[in-house]
């Protein structure tokens, strides 16, 4: 039984692997990780992440605290509104949701007692 359940389990891995849109997503990675703007952008995101990291250890004791707020969310926003970022982000999110989905589907045929996520990704009981 056990070895049955291993090789549905890669079976549907593989399905998963062969859809459209996990194929898409991969081409966008590499499209990613070899494009010279969105390379400035993530590094702009990086920096203010850091920024914004090291400011928030103070609260609003900082006294640069707005401005680095402020530079961390338009950093975010300029590299999530890249045309390319978002429909990874989308695909990305869609793949989640089908992985969600399908935990739910196992966890609730085994029993209504195993906690998983719901359509929001938060864990339920």
């Amino acid at each position: 039984m056990k070895q049955e359940i291993i090789e549905t389990t890669y079976e549907l891995v593989d399905e998963m692997k062969s859809s459209v849109s996990y194929k898409r997503l991969l081409e966008l990675h590499d499209i990613v990780e070899n494009n010279g703007d969105i390379k400035v952008l993530v590094e702009r995101f990086k920096k203010a992440n850091a920024q914004y990291d090291e400011v928030k250890k103070y609260g609003g004791y900082h006294p640069d605290l707005k401005n680095v707020q402020r530079g961390f969310s338009e950093a975010k926003k300029t590299l999530y509104e890249h045309p390319i970022v978002a429909e990874y982000k989308q695909l990305e999110q869609l793949l989640q949701k089908q992985l969600d989905h399908i935990s739910a589907t196992i966890a609730t045929s085994i029993t209504t007692k195993i906690k998983h996520p719901n359509e929001l990704g938060f864990m339920q009981k």
